[in-house]
């Protein structure tokens, strides 16, 4: 129910995506490099998380501070669905607890897990589908905290009938989140918003609204944000052209986390509309993938300059070979990067792949198998800096798998 999907537009992402993965190797690239072990540090495959009821999880997050971690899952049960909140140990991946679970006649209602914020404060969108008039109506549970195991509280932004929505970021270090949202206009269509949450207040802001004309968003798929908790600044990314082109870089947007003012732009590296952001707070870095390409790049915020690098190709593993999901580890400052299809390992599979600030490949860890682009749930990348390890979607739907790095 979250996506709302257009297949012409994800028809020109495909062949964009599949152009890119029929590149050759890029300069130097002709040998098999070492193992993850020579580089670095050995990741290895951990725990795997199954949902309690065996439903698809369409949301989850982790605690990057703590042990706990998130999930939402739905399966069908006869006639009807059964929807359930559900709480995991990070390190055993066991499910500690059913926070809720409902049974329900059809799919109007389903919740799903955006994010565990800062001081561990667990949000779920409870997406609701009107049938009189046919539109969304969602609010928000929150779990504060997630270790409490239990609904604490609700919330909704302001005009919020008719949103749907998109991307919400998962910022622990503070309490400044930004949710990208479609909201409807006149005549059918859906625009792209954004809206500033402080969860410590439970305070939205005010919608911030992007005019067509200068903005380009990601139609049918996530349009990502990050937020920079020491400056406490937000980002955003956007194609600066009323078509989409795959051969146009980013152009990111920086604004006021906690008021939505606009600060300053700068134009960015790589093709395409980012496909996976993160901040390293400690830092000012920046971390992004495209679609249109395999760079990953990477950007002091205060200046806007940046470098990509590419992601090295050592088989012909198809398309969907860019880089996906981001997450930054602000320890021992790295970014972990997501890729469907491996262009590392010869067995083929899904990889994850380690790189320092300055974009030098660390280790990459293979033997995962990642969601289909095209499944109905949103790929996610989540790490826990203070133990090296992380959670991705997969190896089936409703699983998560642990590793470390």
């Amino acid at each position: 129910m979250r996506c709302i999907t257009q297949p012409a537009y994800a028809a020109v992402l495909v062949a964009a995506l599949a152009a890119c993965s029929a590149a050759g190797l890029p300069p130097g690239s002709s040998a098999s490099p070492n193992r993850a072990s020579a580089l670095g540090h050995a990741g290895i495959l951990g725990p795997v998380v199954t949902s309690q009821f065996g439903g698809d999880i369409f949301g989850w997050d982790i605690d990057q501070n703590g042990s706990d971690g998130l999930i939402t899952e739905t399966v069908t049960e006869g006639a009807g669905v059964v929807n359930a909140i559900e709480t995991f140990d990070e390190t055993t991946g066991k499910i500690t607890r059913v926070v809720q679970k409902r049974k329900r006649v059809n799919g109007n209602v389903e919740p799903v897990v955006d994010a565990i914020s800062g001081n561990d404060v667990g949000i779920v969108d409870v997406e609701r589908l009107e049938t009189k008039p046919f539109e969304r109506n969602d609010y928000f549970d929150l779990m504060n905290p997630v270790t409490g195991e239990k609904i604490t509280g609700r919330s909704k932004p302001r005009n919020a009938l008719g949103i749907v929505p998109n991307f919400f970021t998962n910022n622990q270090a503070s309490a400044n989140q930004i949710m990208m949202a479609l909201y409807p206009e006149k005549g059918g269509d859906y625009r792209v918003g954004l809206y500033t949450y402080d969860t410590a207040a439970n305070a939205w802001g005010k919608r911030q609204q992007f005019s067509t004309r200068r903005f380009l968003f990601q139609t049918g798929f996530p349009n990502y944000a990050a937020v920079d908790a020491t400056t406490k600044e937000a980002v955003i990314g956007y194609l600066g052209r009323p078509r989409y082109n795959p051969h146009e870089s980013p152009t990111f947007y920086i604004m006021d986390a906690a008021t939505g003012k606009h600060l300053r732009s700068f134009y960015g590296l790589g093709y395409g509309f980012p496909n996976g952001m993160a901040i390293d707070p400690t830092t000012g870095v920046m971390c992004t993938t495209t679609t249109g390409d395999m760079d990953v790049e990477f950007y002091e915020l205060a200046t806007g300059k940046g470098k990509a690098v590419q992601i090295p190709r050592y088989n012909s593993a198809g398309a969907l070979t860019n880089g996906a999901a981001v997450a930054a580890d602000p320890v021992n400052h790295l970014f972990l990067v997501a890729q469907r299809n491996s262009t590392f390992s010869p067995s083929g599979g899904s990889t994850v792949i380690v790189y320092d600030e300055r974009g030098k490949l660390i280790e990459y860890i293979d033997g995962f198998n990642f969601l289909n682009q095209f499944t109905p749930v949103v790929p996610h990348l989540a790490v826990n800096p203070s133990n090296r390890t992380g959670y991705v979607n997969g190896p089936n739907l409703n699983q998560l798998q642990e590793f470390s790095y």
